[in-house]
């Protein structure tokens, strides 16, 4: 889980700093797919 909010914050890191639009976006993606997988293992 820690390995994810790591991943997560870099990914996020990554895309305020892209310079092109569609790179920013394909970030954004990939972040919210992590931010899935945060809920889906914070459910009981």
């Amino acid at each position: 889980m820690k390995k994810l909010n790591k991943k997560y914050a870099d990914l996020l890191h990554q895309a305020s700093k892209a310079t092109g639009r569609k790179e920013a976006v394909g970030l954004l993606h990939k972040a919210a797919k992590l931010q899935t997988k945060f809920d889906e293992k914070s459910k009981p």
